[in-house]
């Protein structure tokens, strides 16, 4: 014969959700930029802890010092002829100062804006020769932290 376990009140339950939740945020596993916990610190190199940095990839793309590159949710595609991905970053920006960070970053890496679209989310749309950008930037949720997803493309020819 099996004994029932009484199940917790509602509100008690909700309670305790909220609760491991906001703690969970306090604790880390693994060390800045290890695999496990699939977040990348800025390079090395930045001596400034929010100056700008070009990630490893693409030496034609500047990321503003304050985002977080999120290693689990970007991916990096590399042939003879092509490198591309989609890369995610995240940090506590305003979605205005991306999106002027990035017009100007990008003008001056050789970038030619071709178009934009702005709402509550920002899309801006690059390109150069051989090759294409999208950034897309989202607003920061509950947690306050704006969402870059840059899509990439780069022709070898």
């Amino acid at each position: 014969m099996h004994k029932t376990v009484p199940a917790l009140p509602a509100p008690l339950c909700i309670v305790l959700v909220a609760a491991l939740f906001t703690l969970s945020g306090c604790f880390h596993t693994g060390s800045p930029g290890s695999a496990d916990s699939g977040r990348e610190e800025m390079p090395a190199a930045a001596t400034n802890q929010f100056e700008p940095f070009y990630p490893a990839d693409f030496n034609n793309l500047q990321i503003p010092g304050e985002l977080v590159w999120n290693r689990e949710k970007s991916v990096v595609l590399s042939t003879d002829s092509f490198k591309g991905g989609i890369l995610n970053f995240n940090g506590r920006v305003e979605v205005t100062s991306l999106m002027e960070f990035f017009s100007s970053s990008m003008k001056k890496d050789g970038w030619t804006a071709v178009g934009s679209l702005k709402s509550k989310n920002v899309l801006l749309a690059f390109t150069k020769a051989n090759s294409s950008c999208m950034i897309q930037i989202m607003e920061g949720g509950p947690i306050g932290k704006t969402d870059v997803h840059i899509y990439i493309a780069n022709s070898n020819q």
